[in-house]
């Protein structure tokens, strides 16, 4: 092997080192990204499961408020009906 052709090979070898050097760089980073988006992601479902809850417990809260809104409307026909019959029953 010639001394040009010993110097062509190492270019070529330091330029093959030099593209693997920079494909690692990038998979660096992506696996970096996809740690930080995993990471988001799992914050993004504790936040969602949190909202859920609290929307569980408002709509509970609600259906409560409901129920006694009916409860009172019964016992206010129940009590212009008492009213009634004594203004009925007096006249």
């Amino acid at each position: 092997m010639s001394r040009e052709n010993i110097l062509e090979a190492l270019t070529r070898f330091g330029a093959a080192l030099d593209r693997l050097e920079a494909a690692s760089l990038r998979h660096q980073e992506g696996e970096r990204l996809r740690k930080n988006l995993e990471s988001e992601l799992a914050l993004m479902r504790a936040d969602r499961q949190a909202l859920a809850e609290r929307l569980d417990a408002a709509l509970a809260r609600t259906q409560s408020v409901e129920d006694q809104f009916a409860q009172l409307d019964q016992r206010i026909a129940r009590a212009v009906s008492s009213i009634r019959d004594v203004l009925d029953g007096s006249a």
